[in-house]
């Protein structure tokens, strides 16, 4: 109450300043000093938030566990251990981070660092076979390792560990339901892995000259659709050398986008998870269905028969799409958020958003991460299952309130994007992000990968003949999952 009453004050004070300079006829010093009122009011509602989420308690009790080294192994070290301090703000927080769970709980956060995804599977299958308690916790590919890491019994449920509070804001809250198998938890995500969601960059100035108006006035509206995206792209298309032929490297486009998993985006924006359990705990596959026949529709249109996109190939797109864009020949451009600082030295006003809904009665946006990004296991040969949890969820606490406001609030928002509404799309789209069972547990069995697969080569819309094709490869790699679960006990 008293920080508000300040704000009020501060706010009311400087219109009164600004009110005497009217009365002096400086009409210029008016809008200048009611521009700085604003921005004062700003930052320290800014300032207000990062304070309350500072403020979230851990529940963590007071603890000393004597200079522990905790070993996490992943191929992806610096997101968690930091060597010394560099200037960069980020890194500078990891640091901060490391110094904080040293200083207050007597452990050391120490990166096992993997050379690859392949590798890291393989080291902690060594690990646990050889009943070495070699990681307190591991950070696999989702896909490459997630099943295997359950039917092998590698890895703990987490609902058997202490500490660990999956309702506190640092853990992601829909993995609870989409990531389980008869109510068993083997893998949890949150912030403390420092994910990439996926995402939208809108070349602006398209916006104002076809004038459709503030795009973040229509995500806010939840207006924002697949319907209208395809609108819009198919508007902004142009021939410009007049050739009568659309190339890449000389026209003007409506969308890029990678025919992997920057189109597999679409069905998570659109609501759509691959498989679905059911009450009794079973995995159920959700790719054939009147949604996903919509869906499969307006994406291939979108991408072959519009003429409005840059399809790039996965292994191609830094070379054709990303040009294109950062030149100011395509509208939309779908990526990742960390894709900002690739775009550092264009001059583009470039606009963060989420992908769009389905269609205005879905009513919430939804995004992914890459398999990259990683999701946290406990081997069964972590000898002490309440220390890993403790300090698992102190790491967690600390990343969500000092780590991310670095990373995209003041690296990626003040960095590269060039307005403040951005950031709040950046916001919007790290709360969006869900996890899918069957991303993570599908092994590349194509249940999951429906979209980018039927788009592949010319496309094709026949969903009910690339479904008979997968049906019976799909439906035992789930009933063999969901047995192997049963069989561990």
């Amino acid at each position: 109450m008293k920080k508000m009453h300040k704000r009020i004050c501060l706010f009311l004070a400087l219109l009164m300043t600004a009110s005497l300079f009217a009365g002096c006829g400086e009409a210029a010093g008016d809008e200048t000093t009611a521009d700085t009122a604003a921005e004062v009011v700003e930052t320290e509602a800014e300032t207000d938030e990062l304070e309350a989420r500072k403020a979230i308690p851990d529940d963590l009790p007071d603890m000393d566990f004597g200079g522990y080294e905790f070993r996490i192994l992943t191929y992806s070290p610096k997101t968690y251990e930091v060597e010394e301090l560099t200037g960069d703000v980020v890194d500078d927080t990891k640091y901060d981070r490391q110094m904080y769970i040293s200083e207050t709980y007597n452990a050391e956060i120490k990166a096992a660092t993997s050379a690859g995804i392949a590798e890291l599977d393989a080291e902690l299958r060594a690990a646990v076979t050889a009943g070495d308690d070699a990681y307190d916790i591991a950070i696999p590919h989702q896909i490459t390792s997630g099943p295997g890491f359950i039917t092998s019994n590698l890895i703990l449920d987490w609902n058997t560990v202490p500490y660990i509070n999956m309702e506190k804001p640092w853990w992601n809250q829909r993995i609870n339901e989409t990531i389980n198998i008869m109510n068993k938890q083997f893998y949890i995500a949150g912030y403390i892995s420092m994910p990439a969601p996926f995402c939208m960059f809108v070349n602006k100035a398209y916006m104002e000259d076809y004038g459709y108006g503030d795009i973040y006035s229509i995500v806010r509206e939840k207006k924002w659709t697949f319907d209208m995206l395809t609108e819009m792209a198919v508007a902004t298309t142009m021939d410009l050398n007049g050739d009568g032929e659309m190339t890449p490297d000389a026209d003007q486009y409506g969308i890029t986008c990678n025919n992997d998993n920057m189109t597999l985006n679409f069905m998570y924006s659109s609501g759509v998870l691959s498989v679905l359990i059911d009450d009794e705990g079973k995995p159920v596959p959700n790719t054939y269905n009147d949604k996903m026949l919509s869906l499969v529709e307006g994406v291939y249109y979108l991408v072959h028969e519009s003429q409005t996109c840059i399809y790039d190939d996965y292994n191609t797109q830094d070379t054709v799409g990303r040009p294109a864009f950062a030149e100011g020949r395509v509208m939309f451009r779908t990526g990742e958020v960390h894709e900002l600082s690739k775009f550092r030295d264009s001059e583009l006003d470039i606009g963060l958003i989420p992908y769009p809904m389905w269609d205005e009665t879905q009513g919430y946006y939804a995004t992914h991460v890459d398999a990259w990004n990683g999701m946290l296991c406990i081997p069964v040969t972590a000898t002490d299952p309440e220390r890993t949890g403790f300090l698992t969820e102190a790491i967690a606490a600390y990343t969500y309130k000092y780590c991310i406001p670095a990373y995209y609030d003041v690296a990626l928002g003040t960095k590269f994007v060039r307005d403040e509404e951005s950031t709040e799309m950046m916001d919007l789209i790290f709360d969006s992000v869900v996890y899918d069972f069957g991303y993570i547990f599908d092994s590349w069995k194509g249940c999951t990968w429906t979209l980018p697969r039927m788009m592949g080569g010319n496309g094709s819309t026949d969903l009910a003949s690339y479904w008979k094709g997968i049906e019976k490869t799909i439906t035992k790699h789930y009933e063999d999952l969901y047995e192997a679960v049963a069989e561990n006990g």
